[in-house]
């Protein structure tokens, strides 16, 4: 009988107030909702390669360059000899498996299709269980000839039926190998670092010479499986010593130059690689970003700070003139227990309430939710997680039910019947004053980090590049082979094509992609081997041409003419020539060259290097004349800094044909496209736009703005709904004064021009706090960019978001207090 008394007294309450209720429910539902989509990302995030069972002792080998006279450079592969040597070295490794990814045409029946295959040592299958549909474990690779597929792969080759049995004909190397297909396995999960589609085991024969003895070439995924107990860090303890027993002499350093001294090995846990790599190559999982991750946890706590202030704002501030209410009870007999449980259960199902309509507005907002973040997330509602919400949202709700509970029902019944009031204290009013200043420092510190993420991806996406990024489309395919024999034809026929107007190659990709690799560079011919390294890009004739970069000084690559540089068995027999370099300005400078002009004909000498039966490299070195200097050019993305570079005319290196074309460009791909298909057949075409490229290259970027932005309005939305709130419940409190003042001569604008007064205070207070704040902390997320917008403008930022969020307060206060303002004196003066 009593618990009914408390639900009918609880309807009666939250219906008789219908704005406060709406306002209370609704700032809370959306802030839950805006906390529940933000964990999800989080979740995601730091999910990757948890689900590999022995995920805990799983680390991959990491090799660093401290190369002289240049920042480290970071290689997430490793040698190929190395996977034998520690197993053999550490009796702590029980398993070690190299990877290499290649992306090749598989050939079944008459027909072809593009697949990816891992090439994997046999411990992989040890160390990375898999589920298998067809086949297991044990029977999966028996030899070399041997694969095995995910289910996606084999639906796309086979269809439904079982392909146990069958035989596929794989381009791996030079000739094309017949593959037994002995097992099908589940798709790997999305996140994670190691997307596993196609394994077969490493043969290699496919790779020519001694490549695979080189300790100085890192292209193979090495990874390592810890025994139980065994530790990390005694394993990385030990590396110098590995380095030193197992490493050539070091071919990019001085004789005296001990390998130890210039590489170091490190290994790091597999669950930890998504968000903590460095680097971008041979990367074949998505790439996170931990600060990203904190960010938005913060965000999230921020937004669930804003949402529970108001929550238990506009909970005390209604509660405070429930006193007659609570001393009518006393006397009727109601116990200081029964008050506590009403009122605690009163703000219980509120905030019941409010997680019913958060968890309806999450599922209605995810599907677009994932599109802008580019994942697959939804809510598991049979996992604990759905229990921790639960638990979470009742015991905001017993937060803001401690005021009226605990502090209400202490009133003395008769003090509070005498004075017919509310015993609402100072320090009740002072408390909601300091939230409300939190609440706003927030929302202003998230409106100002919102412009300076908007600003520098508008920056970015307008600053010059040093080369003209429209009308370029760059073509590549998986038969990297045919298509350097063949690049003469193919450049002379696309030429010959209506809308080119200019092609080239190179190895580098797309513009957009992020690419560096170094060379050992000496403008010395001496006895001492002291170089400089210098990043490079091997291209084609017409590479400036083409893509529009201006010569500062000299002229390009020419045909006709020795630019291009001997190859290594020239020079091995002493016919060699002097070739032809172009330097950017960086280049120029770190060479001590003086000016573009002065740099023109100056000599470098460049190892080009020879792996002989040891696996070490003999020092062969090519001669080259500087032709051409060229500016700065931003082809990387602009968290990079332009390096000292040099542009090689390679033939051995055009692996994409970029093109500049005029006109129709659906009409130029497909002519592009019949010249490629006639030249390569059975070679797969695949095409970016260098527009679209450069797009994507702040895709990321552009989901967390999207996402940052709408959080931020969330929150500035939601301070300014619980404003709202308490402007009305102050108006409808001061009603009797609002009466009297008219009565004395007051203008509605004058009572208007009180309360907003009243309410700017904290607002004031707030942007006091927050713009130091937003100020330090996005100069420090800018620190990322190299080339970033200028500190004023966060300082812009800072007086327009202290501003707006004045205005909204005003207009906010404004509108309530008019709503009492204009009332007829006399309801006032008789309002109870």
């Amino acid at each position: 009988m009593l618990i009914g008394n408390y639900f009918k007294s609880a309807y009666r309450n939250l219906l008789g107030h219908k704005l406060f209720t709406f306002i209370n429910i609704m700032g809370l539902a959306i802030g839950l909702a805006a906390v529940m989509l933000i964990t999800l990302f989080v979740k995601d995030e730091l999910s990757f390669d948890a689900f590999w069972e022995k995920s805990d002792s799983l680390y991959r080998i990491h090799v660093q360059f401290d190369v002289p006279g240049k920042d480290p450079e970071y290689y997430n592969s490793a040698p190929p000899p190395m996977a034998a040597a520690l197993k053999e070295d550490f009796p702590e490794i029980e398993h070690v498996a190299r990877f290499l990814k290649a992306n090749t045409v598989a050939h079944f029946g008459n027909e072809r299709r593009q697949i990816w295959v891992d090439l994997v040592d046999p411990d992989a299958i040890d160390m990375f269980e898999l589920n298998f549909i067809h086949g297991s474990a044990e029977t999966a690779l028996p030899d070399r000839n041997s694969i095995i597929v995910d289910q996606t792969q084999a639906t796309k080759l086979f269809g439904d039926k079982n392909p146990i049995g069958e035989t596929l004909t794989i381009e791996l190397g030079r000739e094309p190998l017949e593959y037994k297909v002995t097992g099908v396995f589940e798709d790997t999960p999305t996140n994670t670092m190691v997307p596993l589609q196609g394994i077969t085991l490493f043969n290699e024969d496919l790779f020519g010479g001694n490549m695979l003895k080189a300790w100085y070439r890192n292209f193979t995924m090495t990874f390592i499986h810890l025994r139980p107990g065994a530790s990390i860090e005694n394993v990385e303890a030990k590396m110098p010593d590995f380095i030193s027993r197992h490493y050539p002499r070091v071919p990019f350093a001085g004789p005296d130059t001990k390998p130890e001294d210039v590489v170091k090995i490190t290994a790091m846990n597999i669950k930890d690689l998504h968000l903590n790599i460095q680097g971008e190559s041979f990367e074949f999982g998505p790439k996170g970003d931990k600060t990203t991750v904190m960010i938005f946890s913060v965000i999230a706590f921020l937004i669930l700070v804003i949402a529970s202030i108001n929550f238990m704002n506009l909970s005390t501030a209604r509660s405070s003139i429930r006193a007659k209410e609570v001393a009518i009870r006393k006397v009727m007999g109601a116990t200081r227990k029964n008050l506590i449980f009403q009122f605690l259960g009163e703000s219980i199902l509120l905030t019941i309430f409010a997680l019913a309509i958060a968890l309806i507005i999450v599922e209605g907002t995810l599907p677009f939710y994932n599109d802008v973040i580019s994942k697959e997330m939804d809510i598991n509602y049979m996992s604990a997680d759905l229990i921790y919400i639960f638990l979470f949202t009742v015991f905001i709700g017993l937060l803001g039910g401690l005021y009226p509970s605990f502090v209400l029902s202490r009133f003395h019944p008769a003090m509070t019947l005498k004075a017919n009031k509310s015993n609402e204290s100072k320090a009740s009013i002072r408390f909601r004053s300091i939230l409300v200043v939190v609440q706003f420092s927030i929302s202003i510190a998230l409106f100002v980090s919102t412009g300076v993420i908007y600003a520098q991806m508008k920056y970015a996406q307008s600053k010059d590049l040093g080369y003209d990024r429209e009308h370029l489309l760059t073509v590549f395919g998986n038969d990297r082979r045919n298509l350097i024999e063949n690049i003469d034809i193919i450049v002379e026929r696309l030429y010959r094509q209506e809308g080119v107007l200019g092609v080239t190659y190179s190895d580098s990709g797309f513009p957009g992609t992020n690419f560096e690799f170094l060379d050992p560079i000496r403008i010395e011919k001496t006895s001492d081997y002291e170089p400089i390294m210098l990043s490079f890009r091997q291209v084609g004739y017409d590479f400036m041409k083409t893509h529009d970069i201006p010569l500062i000084a000299g002229r390009d690559y020419e045909r006709g003419t020795n630019d291009e540089r001997p190859t290594n068995d020239m020079l091995a027999a002493g016919e060699g020539y002097t070739a032809s370099l172009v330097l950017n300005k960086s280049a120029v400078r770190k060479l001590g060259f003086g000016t573009p002009e002065e740099a023109l004909g100056r000599l470098m000498y460049m190892n080009v290097g020879r792996i002989d039966n040891e696996g070490s490299q003999e020092i062969l070195e090519a001669e080259f004349e500087v032709i051409g200097v060229i500016d700065d050019v931003h082809f990387n993305d602009l968290k990079t800094e332009v390096q000292p570079e040099f542009y090689q005319l390679f033939h051995k290196r055009a692996y994409f044909v970029i093109i500049r074309w005029a006109g129709d460009p659906m009409a130029v791909l497909d002519r592009v496209r019949n010249v490629w298909n006639s030249e390569l057949p059975g070679a797969s075409f695949e095409y970016r736009f260098s527009k679209d490229a450069l797009a994507e290259q702040y895709a990321r970027e552009r989901g967390e703005m999207t996402m940052f932005a709408a959080f931020s309005t969330l929150a500035i939305f939601i301070a300014c709904l619980g404003l709202f709130g308490l402007a009305s419940f102050t108006a409808e409190r001061r009603t009797k004064e609002i009466g009297i003042r008219k009565v004395m001569g007051a203008s509605i604008w004058k009572i208007i021009k009180l309360l907003v007064f009243e309410f700017s205070k904290p607002v004031i207070v707030a942007n006091i706090i927050a713009w130091p704040v937003a100020y330090l902390a996005m100069s420090k997320w800018l620190d990322s960019f190299v080339y970033r917008i200028d500190g004023m403008i966060i300082i812009a930022l800072c007086l327009i978001a202290g501003l707006t969020a004045l205005l909204i307060a005003w207009a906010t206060v404004a509108g309530n207090s008019y709503a009492v303002a204009k009332e007829n004196p006399i309801k006032a003066l008789r309002y109870e």
